[in-house]
């Protein structure tokens, strides 16, 4: 709460405190705080000067305040004995409300929180020590910091009154707020008697948010209404005015800027009294950035056959285009390998298989003729091998057999087949060939399911460069399909059947209808080549298809069907 008996002041000594109230360089000074709370706010804190200190938490407000020749006359009312300043010096009085919250049970004196002789600093950070202070026998009689004595739970006005140079300005208050019991370190709070001070913002920074735009963010100040943002292209030229903000999240976003170029910042903080009046704060220390385009996100490389790699990335709002540079060491010599325009990967051919290669990626954006970049991506790094095999398959040869085949892959010297009886089984090598995109694995048993995946290889030298397996696939070895299978008139009355020996077969089942799209029904079930149906309708048409079956204990294994075959008697 403002004392409104002091604004009256405000006014007439703005000038002096511009002059000597600079309060961002007082307190990195002295290394405590970068700035000092405005003590015309209340406080409650813990009071702690020394390591054997007990702990004591108190509360702390300043209500009023005189300075001037107003100071001097209430000073010299109070007891004539007090010090006559000179033609440069001047008497300040200050009033504060203490109250000792929390602690020992022993009294706590006024001079242990504010003492004349120890507390008191310019904003400059340099300690004051009294010309003089002040003897209270009228008004303020019993309230001097020696003679206010606090037990716990009580509060009282305690009055200061000190006779410094007009130089020194209002002074600032340091307490002790804790010591690190380590170190010995104390941690101090700073308040300011000033009326008119308002906390500036300590610390701000500037970061580009897009290639657009920057982001302004801040340390929020206490006790004030908003903060005035203030930018200019030169840390040293003429600021201006260009947002005002009141969110307590303290931060801007700056849009509509230059890709490139510098931007400075600035930021008074201000406080609105009832009537209007507005008083500000001194500016932020200035910060900068300029608008680049973002990194690229998610950068990968991977091979993209025996000789190349794809590089891959997201794309970044306005950018131009990308750069994709590379090298052969992560720390060694990036050179330009790819220029692309508005893609999102590329692919880098003509490398040596199994060779690593590193690379990094930019995006620039063209302002005018000039290209500006953003920052490179982490280095990913990869190396050729042959691609893996498409389109591999497994299916059954015989009732002992299964074929598996696959696409040839460019530049691979040969593929190696694996096997297991279950998907994440242990597999083993089970096929070598060269050039051949098929390999049919023989000797296995009917029926049971057989799991394969396999992997191309290169030869550089003498040494096999593999490419990653493919999916797993699985088939399980069951009697051929009767292949030549065909169905013709016999007599008026009977249709013929054949087919060719299925190598392992038990036995054969033929099957009819006489509908093409009728339901089948077994009419044979022989060890023979041949099955001729009788008893049948002249010049009606009847429907065929057959199947193998060889027997694995009382089980009957069958192959796949025919194609249908039909005939007339």
């Amino acid at each position: 709460m403002r004392n409104s008996k002091v604004t009256i002041f405000l006014l007439s000594f703005f000038f002096l405190l511009a002059v000597f109230f600079i309060p961002e360089k007082a307190f990195a000074a002295i290394g405590d705080r970068a700035t000092p709370y405005s003590a015309w706010d209340y406080h409650k804190f813990t009071l702690q000067e020394f390591k054997t200190d007990t702990p004591q938490v108190v509360d702390l407000q300043q209500f009023d305040m005189y300075f001037g020749e107003d100071a001097n006359k209430i000073i010299q009312s109070e007891d004539e004995s007090n010090q006559v300043p000179a033609a440069d010096e001047q008497w300040i009085l200050m009033g504060f409300d203490i109250s000792y919250i929390s602690g020992p049970d022993e009294p706590l004196v006024a001079a242990d929180l504010i003492y004349s002789d120890y507390n008191f600093f310019t904003t400059g950070g340099q300690k004051i020590t009294p010309i003089a202070t002040a003897s209270f026998t009228d008004q303020y009689a019993g309230l001097d910091e020696l003679d206010v004595n606090l037990n716990r739970g009580e509060s009282s006005e305690v009055w200061y009154g000190i006779l410094v140079k007009k130089s020194a300005g209002l002074p600032v208050i340091r307490i002790g707020t804790g010591v690190n019991q380590a170190t010995g370190a104390i941690n101090y709070k700073w308040f300011t008697t000033d009326p008119s001070y308002l906390e500036p913002v300590v610390t701000s920074k500037a970061t580009a948010s897009s290639y657009n735009s920057i982001k302004l963010t801040w340390t929020p100040a206490t006790g004030v209404d908003g903060y005035d943002i203030y930018r200019s292209t030169s840390s040293a030229g003429t600021f201006t005015k260009i947002s005002s903000t009141t969110d307590p999240t303290a931060y801007y976003t700056n849009t509509g800027l230059n890709t490139g170029t510098t931007y400075y910042y600035k930021i008074q903080t201000y406080f609105t009294f009832d009537n209007g009046e507005k008083i500000y704060g001194a500016f932020s220390p200035v910060v900068s950035a300029k608008p680049v385009l973002a990194v690229p996100a998610s950068p990968k490389a991977a091979s993209a056959s025996y000789s190349s790699i794809k590089t891959s990335w997201t794309a970044v709002s306005g950018a131009s285009g990308y750069e994709v540079s590379r090298a052969t060491s992560s720390t060694g010599t990036y050179s330009l390998v790819g220029n692309t325009t508005t893609a999102t990967s590329l692919t880098n051919t003509g490398l040596s298989t199994n060779k690593v290669y590193y690379y990094k990626i930019r995006a620039y954006r063209m302002v005018g003729t000039t290209k500006v970049y953003g920052g490179y991506t982490t280095v990913v790094s990869a190396k050729p091998i042959p691609s893996v095999p498409t389109n591999f398959k497994a299916a059954s040869a015989s009732y002992s057999s299964i074929k598996t085949s696959w696409t040839a892959v460019s530049g691979a010297s040969g593929y190696e087949v694996f096997r297991a009886t279950s998907s994440t089984g242990t597999y083993s090598l089970v096929g070598k060939t060269t050039t051949a995109t098929s390999f049919t694995n023989t000797g296995l048993s009917t029926n049971k399911l057989y799991y394969y995946k396999i992997k191309a290889y290169r030869m550089v030298g003498t040494t096999k460069v593999y490419s990653g397996y493919t999916t797993v696939v699985s088939a399980k070895p069951i009697p051929s399909v009767p292949t030549n299978f065909k169905a013709a008139r016999y007599s008026s009355t009977s249709i013929k059947t054949t087919w060719s020996a299925v190598t392992g077969a038990s036995g054969y089942e033929v099957y009819r209808t006489t509908s093409s799209t009728g339901t089948y029904s077994l009419v044979k079930n022989t060890t023979s080549l041949y099955f001729t149906n009788t008893g049948l309708t002249t010049g009606r048409t009847y429907y065929y298809k057959a199947r193998s079956y060889k027997l694995v204990g009382t089980l009957k294994v069958y192959s796949g069907w025919t194609a249908v075959s039909s005939a007339r008697p």
